[in-house]
């Protein structure tokens, strides 16, 4: 409707503007309009990319489609699905957008699944012409998965250790909240929102952004201790230091110590729709420890088949 009323409004600036007697089409006019409305919008091509499950349809990892403004293009004698079509529909519409804002995930995210749990048929969208992604206009922020937290606090003593040089969680800018009721614990830490409701909040401009990394940057000097900034983050990811200052995560930097020291990747640093990192525990020589002392074959049977190293008190 918006950009309906933007052409009404456009095509009638034109017809009043125009010298008299010089005849303006309304089809040129819409094709200029057109033309100018495509020139910000990608065109787009979505590829099947794995079937994991079973679908109706003759698709093949490799069938692809394209999407460019209102025209759906497919290749004769192949075939696309309309449930799934009807699922991904909102989203290639704002994929084929060309912005780059910091609070936007569709620019870095590009796979989607079809909506039939039996099929499982994963698509992967990717821009074509002079598309291309715009990852490099959204910086990278703290991701949190926290179903994957284990609650271990290892990223406490790593943001401690790295900023007071010592073992310290209750200096730490990242805290694990545990919910006793279900049993669930969730990393508390800043995630660099693209309007920060913090900075906003602060009366006194103390809380600032950095150029570079984009994190939330406190001047010690200007803060009343207020504690807006407190109330007003989304994620509860301000927290107080022993002198009442607030404690907002800086990024170390550009590389965060807690995600380099969490075991299970359930603190990312990176951008939306990133492939998810596996845990230290999944990688090649980082498996998770067995609990217990392991014995080795040589003393875990003995030759009729009873635990060799322990014997009974009455036995020789």
């Amino acid at each position: 409707m918006l950009e309906s009323s933007h052409f009404i409004s456009t095509y009638r600036k034109a017809c009043l503007t125009r010298p008299e007697g010089t005849p303006l089409k309304t089809r040129e006019l819409l094709r200029k309009w057109i033309r100018k409305r495509r020139s910000r919008m990608y065109r787009l091509r979505v590829v099947v990319e794995e079937v994991k499950g079973f679908c109706d349809l003759p698709i093949v990892p490799g069938d692809s489609f394209e999407v460019d403004g209102g025209r759906l293009t497919v290749p004769p004698g192949k075939h696309v699905c309309m449930w799934a079509l009807q699922a991904m529909m909102p989203f290639l519409m704002v994929k084929q957008r060309k912005l780059a804002e910091e609070n936007d995930w569709v620019p870095t995210t590009s796979r989607i699944c079809c909506p039939d749990p039996n099929g499982l048929v994963i698509y992967r969208v990717e821009t074509v012409g002079d598309g291309g992604e715009t990852k490099e206009g959204i910086p990278p922020r703290m991701l949190v998965d926290q179903t994957a937290c284990t609650g271990c606090r290892r990223c406490e003593l790593a943001c401690s250790f790295r900023h007071e040089g010592k073992y310290w969680p209750e200096v730490s800018r990242v805290k694990v909240e545990k919910d006793e009721r279900r049993g669930l614990d969730a990393p508390a830490v800043c995630r660099q929102c693209g309007n920060a409701k913090c900075v906003e909040a602060c009366p006194e401009d103390a809380l600032s952004r950095d150029p570079e990394t984009r994190a939330v940057v406190l001047s010690r000097d200007k803060c009343l201790k207020c504690y807006a900034c407190v109330t007003a983050c989304p994620f509860r990811a301000v927290h107080l230091d022993t002198e009442g200052f607030p404690l907002i995560c800086d990024l170390c930097g550009g590389r965060p110590a807690c995600v380099d020291a969490c075991p299970t990747a359930a603190l990312r640093f990176g951008r939306a729709g990133d492939p998810p990192a596996r845990p230290k525990f999944a990688q090649p020589g980082k498996e998770r420890p067995k609990r217990g002392r392991s014995l080795s074959s040589s003393n875990a049977r003995g030759a009729n088949g009873e635990a060799g190293g322990l014997r009974g008190r009455g036995g020789p």
